[in-house]
């Protein structure tokens, strides 16, 4: 009996680990119910592919209720069970598993390989998947929107060279210098991504971007090197977010433009569904995921959207206060958190004060613009 109960413990330590909502009890018991649900499955293609649908459905619910004037804590709770009760008839119906061979059996990721390899191989996967618009198109509209709709002007961009740090498949790499920067250079760790960007670079004919092998948290190049250093989105998934900004602000030169975006904390529903669904795919193989939603005919964009954080290892959250410190240890001055931002980011529904913004988005991206001193 008390081996049982210290199993179950420690279970539940290594749940909450995940998903912080359980310990805060927001949704109430919910979102418990339904990983230990899961967790009390096997894990092989017939489960997985059932932890893959609650992506999408968990996605498109809280999509669903963006602008709603609902109270989001309750129905979300109610979503919760909705899935969980669904989820249930699933797998005591077994007609499902018909649907499936024998060969694909435990077809689970590999928890031995290194955390950062691992990480590469997700997002270098995701990123060769994207179309022409995606890739080429869309970076640089966004990138632009959240530069123009902040008032940030770079004064002589068409000298500047720019270090995308952590570039994964190389799009805003390739979006800075459309905008008319002079060089422009990614480094990333996952070598899947860095063909692909290389491939499209020199199918494309741009001049003057070019992409290095390397790690974030330890770049290989002289202090005082760029006159921008671009960190989009890339330290919350390394061990130590915090070598990656001293790296960024190293090989700045001085007066030169820092961009740092790294998760917040708190972040409301919008986190909290992604945390739940970490724990329910953390042992699905990637793509084995990836093949389900694109047989959902998922569009390649939205399948990025939804695994990029759900699949990643590591996921880190911060508060503002702790990237602000951060930043001024290593010499940025001029700190600017920014306020706007594209159509759908988080920031830019809580600056339009939707229904329960701060329920939903706690408090929207922790995107920073700042010089070095």
């Amino acid at each position: 009996m008390l081996e049982t109960e210290n199993r179950d413990i420690k279970e539940l330590n290594s749940i909450t680990q995940i998903v912080n909502c359980i310990k805060t009890g927001v949704y109430g018991e919910s979102p418990l119910k339904l990983i230990q649900f899961f967790e009390s499955l096997p894990d092989n293609s017939r489960y997985n592919y059932i932890r893959t649908i609650t992506v999408p459905y968990l996605f498109n619910v809280f999509e669903e209720n963006l602008l709603s004037s609902k109270d989001p804590l309750d129905w979300f709770s109610q979503e919760i069970d909705q899935l969980n009760e669904f989820c249930n008839r699933l797998v005591s119906g077994n007609t499902w598993e018909k649907f499936f061979l024998k060969s694909q059996d435990n077809i689970t990721a590999d928890p031995s390989e290194e955390v950062k390899l691992r990480t590469g191989k997700h997002y270098g996967n995701l990123f060769k998947d994207f179309d022409h618009y995606s890739y080429f198109e869309e970076a640089k509209s966004l990138l632009e929107t959240r530069l123009n709709k902040n008032d940030l002007k770079i004064p002589d961009l068409g000298n500047c060279r720019v270090l995308d740090q952590g570039c994964g498949g190389g799009r805003y790499t390739v979006a800075w210098k459309f905008l008319g920067a002079k060089e422009c250079t990614g480094i990333d760790i996952s070598e899947i991504s860095l063909e692909d960007a290389r491939a499209r670079v020199e199918i494309a004919g741009i001049p003057d971007v070019n992409y290095d092998e390397g790690s974030v948290l330890k770049l290989p190049y002289k202090d005082n090197s760029f006159d921008i250093v671009f960190s989009n989105g890339v330290l919350h998934h390394t061990d130590n977010w915090q070598k990656g900004v001293e790296e960024q602000l190293r090989v700045l030169k001085p007066g030169g433009f820092g961009w740092l975006y790294l998760i917040e904390q708190p972040g409301g529903l919008f986190w909290d569904k992604i945390e739940i669904l970490r724990a329910l795919m953390k042992n699905v193989d990637k793509d084995f995921a990836r093949r389900v939603l694109k047989s959902m005919n998922i569009p390649t964009n939205r399948i990025f959207y939804m695994l990029d954080h759900v699949m990643v290892p590591i996921n880190t959250r911060i508060e503002p206060e702790r990237i602000e410190e951060e930043l001024k240890k290593n010499g940025a001055k001029s700190i600017k958190r920014l306020k706007r931002g594209a159509d759908f980011d988080r920031i830019e529904y809580i600056h339009n004060k939707i229904p329960y913004a701060k329920e939903k988005f706690g408090l929207g991206e922790n995107r920073y613009t700042f010089i070095k001193a």
